[in-house]
């Protein structure tokens, strides 16, 4: 059986790629919030950004693993990959809580996500599923921010909370431009995923 109290993040996102700025900020996140085990999540597709061009499932589905292979207790789940049509959180969060009953399970969101939350599909329910961190990003006023999202959603109040920890300007973007111009990425993703781009030819 399960430890009783264990904790677990749930990181989710597209990583596409993901890069030194996600794992800095979970790893911050798991020391301050006392986790126990970190599962990273991609995406197949975010319901609120259908028809977005993307690279490949399983591309970014190895560049994850690659990028926290060296990490213990840290995990990738092809849960959302591999589940035809777009991505729900709750739907993830519920098979999580099935394979962990006496687990506590910590969501962990990107701060962009903070305009969109109260639009996922039954976030109520997403709130009582798992605690709800948000990671900081620079030159982003993390309360105010917090603030329009309970005006929004009410429901919602004093059930999302903002983390401290590092934050950065890297984004997927910025690497993907990066690439396609000629420039040196290996500062911005864990070196076995700037080997795995260079590799697979990804974002020319």
């Amino acid at each position: 059986m399960e430890q009783q109290g264990k904790r677990i993040g749930v990181f989710g996102g597209t990583f596409d790629p993901i890069h030194v700025g996600h794992v800095q900020a979970a790893q911050a996140a798991a020391a301050s919030l006392s986790l126990d085990e970190m599962i990273l999540v991609p995406n197949r597709q975010s319901p609120l950004r259908m028809g977005e061009d993307r690279t490949s499932t399983e591309d970014r589905m190895e560049m994850t693993r690659l990028a926290i292979r060296d990490l213990p207790g840290w995990s990738v789940s092809g849960i959302e990959a591999e589940r035809d049509g777009p991505s729900y959180l709750v739907e993830t969060l519920e098979a999580f809580r099935s394979d962990h009953p006496d687990a506590t399970l910590v969501f962990l969101m990107g701060f962009d996500s903070l305009s969109t939350f109260d639009r996922w599909v039954r976030v109520e329910e997403i709130v009582n599923l798992a605690e709800v961190w948000v990671m900081p990003r620079p030159g982003k006023d993390g309360p105010q921010a917090l603030a329009a999202l309970e005006a929004r959603a009410p429901a919602l109040q004093g059930t999302v909370k903002l983390l401290e920890g590092p934050m950065n300007d890297i984004s997927a973007t910025g690497i993907r431009e990066a690439v396609r111009a000629g420039e040196a990425i290996d500062h911005l993703v864990p070196p076995a995923v700037a080997d795995y781009i260079k590799t697979r030819k990804l974002y020319l």
